[in-house]
């Protein structure tokens, strides 16, 4: 949950300090080709950031396929026997990661939309 947590911390500040870049250029006074040349490198960085925040989704995706492979593994190798409460835990664990998918998801989508 911490890193999550920091994922959201971190893209809450990208996408605020982007926003507030953009504002300050277009009520700087300066030449229109300066303004655009500076929105351009805006539009840059927050593509560049945002494929960041794409990456980091990526990471957070990798990290419960990893995390489901090992209760599966668990799973088999204990075979049959498998008792109730495992299989809910199991169903959590899905459950929870179907969540963050569609949070991140959700954050992807605003920054690129």
């Amino acid at each position: 949950m911490e890193r999550d947590d920091l994922a959201k911390v971190t893209g809450a500040f990208l996408v605020g300090g982007l926003i507030g870049s953009l504002i300050a250029l277009l009520y700087a006074p300066q030449e229109g080709r300066k303004t655009r040349r500076d929105i351009s490198k805006t539009a840059k960085k927050f593509k560049r950031e945002a494929g960041e925040v794409a990456e980091e989704t990526i990471e957070t995706i990798g990290g419960f396929i990893e995390d489901v492979n090992e209760r599966t593994s668990e799973i088999i190798s204990r075979g049959k026997d498998m008792t109730e409460d495992m299989k809910e835990s199991v169903l959590r664990t899905i459950e929870e990661g179907q969540k963050t998918l569609e949070k991140q998801k959700a954050r992807l989508n605003k920054l690129i939309g």
